[in-house]
């Protein structure tokens, strides 16, 4: 990674954060965690709906890329609203394991300090075994504390909160 950028996404980023989100998250991955058919990161037209001239998604919603020697090979979402503050993050499959996630949250943590927040959120899921989404690792590896909910969903899945205090 020796020319990482994390930068405000814009529009033209939008078939980049398709194509990331296609690559490295299956249908069959999600099928127990989520509910696929709402993901608009995974189509070029809904994701283009959802964008504004200000290069946010519609509620306030900001995106940010990671770019290595001009090719974006990741993306988070970021809100101010809620307690989620992280809504998305998804690398690259070739490019996870590098770092490229960390850089992201560390970024986005960085943004929230300087904007006053004392204490981000984000979740994750568990299917109906008690099974938690693989991204539940990253996150306690990045000092997010489970909260010990389990909020319940229609779909067959629980959404687990995380929280971190910033410094």
């Amino acid at each position: 990674m020796s020319s990482l950028i994390i930068r405000p996404a814009s529009i033209r980023d939008i078939p980049s954060i398709v194509e990331i989100r296609l690559g490295a998250v299956t249908v069959e991955d999600i099928s127990e965690f989520g509910v696929p058919e709402y993901n608009f990161y995974s189509s070029i037209e809904k994701l283009q709906k959802m964008w504004d001239k200000e290069n946010l998604l519609t509620d306030g919603f900001e995106v940010f890329v990671a770019e290595n020697d001009g090719e974006v090979i990741g993306f988070i979402v970021f809100t101010m609203k809620g307690s989620d503050n992280i809504d998305n993050i998804v690398v690259a499959k070739e490019e996870q394991g590098m770092g490229v996630g960390r850089a992201l949250v560390e970024y986005v943590e960085d943004l929230a300090k300087s904007r006053g927040f004392n204490v981000i959120g984000t979740d994750t899921t568990e299917n109906s075994k008690g099974v938690a989404w693989r991204a539940y690792g990253f996150w306690r590896r990045m000092g997010y504390v489970d909260s010990g909910e389990r909020l319940v969903t229609e779909y067959g899945f629980k959404v687990i909160p995380l929280v971190k205090k910033l410094n």
